[in-house]
Parts: C-alpha cells; structure tokens; sequence
C-alpha cells in the first residue's frame, strides 16, 4: 500500500515540475539553495579554524547564509506553482519562519563544531534539517491559497526522515570542509535534504485547486515576497561577501608585512640571513660580471656571552644596536650588512677591485665596530674577530664563502681574538679545536656524557602546565659542561647528530612514558635527521620500546641547516603525522627560509623564536611579528607557542595576541628528570 502511494506521488512530482510550475524560478530557487549552502558551508569551514572572536563572527554569518538561502529559495520554490487564483504571503509569518531557520542553523552549526565528541557533525546536520523542515513548514502557513487542503500527505515523514538522514551525510564532512571535495560532496547532500524537505511539504506536492476569488489585498504577492526575500538574501550574502574579503585583505597585509619584516633582524633592523641568502647570488653574478672581487666579512664578538652574563641582556642588546648602526652609518649603500647568527655580522662588499682593497674593508669595519659604546650604566670597549673570505678567490658561492670566513674568524679567535684573518687553504684541516671536539662528541653517549633537562609548556589561558621540551646537555670529561650553541653545528655538520638524535629521542620518550600524567613531550629534530635513514622508523621503534603513546610525543623540526631534500622530509613529516605523532615547526623566523618551510610542510604547530619574545618589551618590530605569527598560524589552522616567555608582561601581551601556548623561565627553570616530581605531575593530571 505505502509503495504504491510513494510511487503514484514521484509519478505526479515529475509530471508537475514540467506542467505545473514556471522552470525559470524553479531554477532560481536551486542557484539560490545551492549557491547559498556552498558560501555558508565556506563560512562555517573558517568558523572552525578561527579562534576567539572571528569563531564566533564566522558562525553568525554562517548560520544567517544558510537560514537566508533555503527561507529565500522555499518562498521562490512554492510561489513558482502556476496557480489560475491569487495567492500571497503574510509577511510576519514569513519573517517568523527565517527567525525560526537562523536559530536553528545557530544551533546545528554549533554542534557540528563541537570537539571530541562522537557523531556531533552527524548530530548537528540532523538537527539542521529538522529545523528546515519546521522552516518550511511555517513558510507555507504564512501563504495564502483560497480553498487549498489543510490536511498532509502521508508521505512527510518519509521526506523528513531523507532529509534528516541526507543532512547528517552532509554534516559528516564538517571536520574536512577546508577541502574542496569535502565541500562541494557536503553542498550537495545538504541541498538533496532541502529538496526532500520542500517535498514533504504538502502544497509543493499536491497543488491546491483553483477557487475564485481575490487574496487579501494585505499580504504581498508571490512576486513581492520573492523581491523581499532575494533582496534580504543579497543583502546578507554581500555583508558576509565583504567582511571575507575585508579579513583576506588583512590576512594579506599581514603576510606581506611578516615576509618583510622576516627579512629584517628585528633587534638591529639590519638584513637578516635569509636576505642575504636571496640576494648573495645577485652580488655574485655582478662582481663577476665587472670583474670585481667580492669580500665576504665575518665580524664575531668575543666574549659576548660574558658581556651579557654581567651587564645583562639589555646591555647587549644595546651593544649589537651600537654596532649596526655605526656600520649603516658609515659604509656606503653598495655593502650589504647584515645580523647572520647570533652575536655575528656579515658583511658582503661586490666592488672592490684587488685582495688588497679586501683587507682594508674588513680594517675599515674592525675600527667602526670596535669604537666604544657609552650606556647610562657602563662603557663597553669591545673585541671582535673578523673572518675574511674574497670572490672568487676563496670559494664560487656564498655557503662556501660564509663557512671559510667562519674558520677564518674562529682562527682569529683560538688565537687570542681582536684580529683580522683572512682565510687561508687548508685552514679547514687546521680547525684542530673543531675536529678534536667532534671526536670526542663520538663517544658522549656511550660515555654518557649527555644528559637531558626539561623545559615546561604551558597553556596561555589559565597557566595549566600540558608537557615539556627535552633539551640535551654536554658535560664533557675534561672540558666540562659544553654548551649546545657549541657542540649543536659540530654535530650537524659532521653527521653524528643522526646518534645523538636517536639517543635524544629514546632517553626523552623512556622518560616521559614514566610520567604518571599523560603530558607531551617535545624532541628536537634537525632536517639532517628527517631527510637521511628511517627517521619515522626510528620514532615508530621508540614508541614501541618505551611504551609512549605516539600521541604525547611531538617532534620539533629546527632550521638549524637548510633543509635541501623538500620531498624526503615532506613523507617523513606526513609518515610521523599518520602515526599519531605531532610535528611543529621550531624557531619560526629565524630559519633560513621560513615561510617558505611552513608553506611546503604540513605542522602541527608554530613554535616562535625566543629573540622576538625577548625584545618584545622594547621593540614594536617584535611585537608586530609574533602578532603576524598568530595570524598566519590561524591561517594555516595550527596553534602557536612563543619560546622564552621570562616575565609578566611578555605573557600578557601572548595572551592576548593569541597565543595557545607559552614556554620559558617564567614558569620555572629547566627541570632534571628526578626533579619532575610526582606531586607536579599530579596537579597537572587533574588541572588544580
């Protein structure tokens, strides 16, 4: 009996749509739903990988689209039903209907959204529909039709139950909506669930017979109530349409102004090494061009640590300021100067004519860095060691250049310091110090003379400490503690940091899984290690032998080096992520190249350099690069933590920029596995 019925009512649809109705508002009425949905379900899509308030903005309009966009094509669809009488709309009832269908689309997008918990999408389009039912339904009690049936097909339940099902279809594609397929596959179901909810209602199926008579002169026409509804519907779509393009444009700006500021020492506002990096080639291919020499100065300040160690950071600072300037101040515009690392200074001059003009350039620049610098508080004399490497006679490109001015300076420096060494062959065979060094970093495992310290990470919202970093230390057998900065490149260039990495990574993940709290734990990773051997294989056994669940463990991917096999570290990083393993990107905005690193890898995370949190207080370029950090990690969906947060003021200011997550000395000093007490450990189980 009920097949029969169904059959006899698709018989008598198919029939009507081409008998009954005007085709050019039934085509209207799809372009609207479907064109609607789409930009709605984009809307939501931005909803889910905003955060704060643009979350909250992005649903609003989202639900309104969506709302406005079926409410706009039921009033289209059902005045597009020939009818020999005049019909028309009560513009309240109306209007109460897309109210009914905005709270509804509020409520069902915002289950869908809901995070960890089982079937909420699925849960949230069943709801939506159910509301676009009750939508139309009260669309259609706002429509007069003289002597049209009061009474329902037996068939709306069955739609109803379609569309419910197809829109929990539809919804099950919220979590990948950024995806075009995932987009386009949830526009469809969600518009088959509108038509099967028009379908249910009963004047869309069964058309009411014609009965004399005038509709009330106080309702709008069928004509009216769609120019109302298609003008509410432009007007919602082009407010939405603006603010997305407006939040495109400031999203933009901010990349343009990061990549330019990326470029910039934010301390000294001098080049950066990814500037030089970009434009050396150039400076290069010109020298050789004219038939210059291109001098390549290092300039390293000795003992600079100890200048900070006893007048404190700002001190240096102020320093490392003192010295760039005088360099802008007083070369000329042709010498690129640049901050490279650190407490060192490149220099590249492409216009010098002999190796003699070299070695007065690089006298020049000794006698402008080595001019006192007078603070309130102190009057530094400073000492510096200066590497020179001249092109084309030391090398054909700038890595190779940069790397002999380096082993000149460290020359100049072994010896006493304050010198001018111009690099000499085979001075790579005489680095003595360096390779003796490398030696013995050979055996510090075996010897176990590595060790692990601890670094917490905690949540900017309420303190709540969720993991920490794992940091190697060196204490060498008779040169005693040997810093990272020191014995890191060593090992990277000499390959033995794929040993120390391996040993790192078991002594972190053995440590962690001993923890009677289930906090993450984050292991440095250089791209050395990613690009060379089975690393993903090596987690994979290490999570096994240790019992670590791959989700506590996070691997931090550092530009130490350039990264120059793209495709082998990019299934590495995809390898750990199918794993379970999270990988974020370490000291962003320092690396050689790191919007172009972010761009062509998939993170988890944007871990910010501790220079620009350091200089935060002080330097507006600072702070207007960690507020872009934050917009490009809301661009990419990821959430970003800023290293080395020391005071009140930093964390405040990250707080409220957004930042999800801090680390640093703020919240105690780096730990040793014995001092991660049971009790801390606790308190963070239970979040007190």
């Amino acid at each position: 009996m009920e097949a029969s019925i169904l059959g006899e009512f698709m018989k008598r649809i198919a029939a009507g749509l081409f008998t009954e109705y005007d085709q050019a508002l039934l085509l209207l009425s799809v372009i609207v739903c479907v064109g609607g949905i789409a930009f709605s379900l984009s809307l939501l899509a931005k909803a889910r990988r905003d955060t704060g308030t643009g979350r909250t903005i992005w649903w609003i309009w989202s639900s309104l689209i969506g709302a406005s966009a079926l409410w706009t094509a039921h009033i289209i669809a059902l005045s597009a039903h020939v009818l020999s009488f005049e019909a028309g709309f009560r513009l309240n009832g109306a209007l109460l209907a897309l109210a009914m269908g905005f709270i509804g689309f509020l409520a069902g997008y915002r289950l869908s959204m809901l995070p960890n918990i089982r079937l909420a999408a699925e849960a949230g389009g069943i709801f939506l529909c159910l509301t676009a039912g009750a939508m139309g339904l009260t669309v259609l009690a706002a429509r007069e039709l003289p002597g049209s049936p009061d009474a329902a097909t037996p068939l709306t339940l069955w739609s109803l139950a379609l569309g419910a099902f197809l829109g929990a279809i539809a919804m099950s594609f919220v979590p990948q909506l950024h995806a075009r397929r995932a987009l386009t596959s949830a526009t469809l179901f969600l518009f088959l669930a509108a038509v099967a909810l028009h379908l249910s209602l009963p004047a869309a199926a069964l058309p009411a017979p014609a009965v004399a008579g005038r509709a009330d002169p106080a309702l709008q026409s069928d004509g009216q109530m769609i120019v109302i509804a298609l003008l509410f519907f432009a007007l919602s779509v082009s407010l939405a349409g603006t603010g997305r393009l407006l939040d495109r444009h400031r999203k933009a700006e901010a990349r343009r102004a990061y990549q330019h500021l990326s470029l910039q020492d934010s301390l000294t506002h001098l080049p950066n090494r990814s500037h030089v990096l970009k434009t050396a080639p150039d400076l290069l291919r010109s020298a050789a061009r004219d038939g210059k020499a291109c001098a390549v100065v290092l300039i390293s300040l000795d003992q600079f640590k100890a200048i900070n160690d006893l007048h404190g950071y700002e001190i240096g600072d102020t320093a490392l300021r003192d010295i760039a300037a005088k360099l802008k101040k007083n070369l000329s515009d042709e010498v690129v100067i640049s901050r490279f690392y650190g407490d060192e200074f490149l220099l590249i001059n492409p216009v010098l004519d002999s190796m003699n003009e070299a070695v007065e350039f690089a006298r020049l620049v000794r006698a402008l860095a080595r001019q006192p610098i007078e603070t309130d508080r102190c009057r530094l004399s400073l000492r510096l060691s200066i590497g020179l490497a001249v092109y084309p006679r030391d090398g054909e490109d700038l890595t190779q250049l940069v790397q002999r001015a380096n082993l000149a300076a460290k020359q100049a420096k072994s010896t006493g310091g304050n010198l001018i060494q111009p690099y000499v062959a085979g001075m790579e065979e005489n680095n003595l110090w360096e390779t003796s060094l490398a030696s013995d970093l050979r055996n510090a495992a075996l010897e176990e003379q590595l060790s692990l310290v601890f670094q917490k990470q905690n949540l900017t919202r309420n303190g709540e400490l969720v993991g920490y970093e794992a940091l190697v230390r060196w204490r060498h057998a008779e040169k005693g503690p040997i810093p990272p900065e020191d014995f890191i490149p060593i090992a990277e260039r000499s390959g033995i940091i794929l040993d120390i990495g391996r040993w790192v990574l078991h002594a972190a993940c053995a440590e962690a899984a001993a923890w009677s709290a289930p906090l993450t734990v984050a292991v440095n990773a250089s791209p050395l290690q990613f690009s060379r051997g089975d690393f993903a294989g090596l987690v994979s056994e290490v999570l096994f032998k240790t019992g670590l669940p791959a989700q506590r463990l996070e691997i931090e991917l550092t530009e130490s080096t350039p990264i120059e096999d793209h495709e082998r570290v990019h299934e590495t990083i995809v390898t750990l992520r199918s794993m379970g393993v999270r990988v974020a990107m370490d000291d962003f905005g320092k690396g050689y190249s790191s919007l172009n690193t972010l761009q062509a890898f998939p993170f988890d995370k944007i871990k910010v350099d501790r220079s620009f949190t350091r200089t935060l207080e002080t330097d507006c370029h600072a702070r207007a690069i960690l507020r872009s950090a934050v917009l490009l990690g809301h661009s990419f969906g990821i959430p970003v933590i800023a290293e080395g947060v020391e005071t009140e003021s930093q964390f405040d200011f990250l707080k409220q920029v957004g930042f999800l997550q801090v680390q640093g000395f703020l919240f105690g000093k780096h730990l040793l596995p014995g001092q991660i007490k049971k009790k801390e450990i606790d308190l963070a189980r239970t979040g007190s």
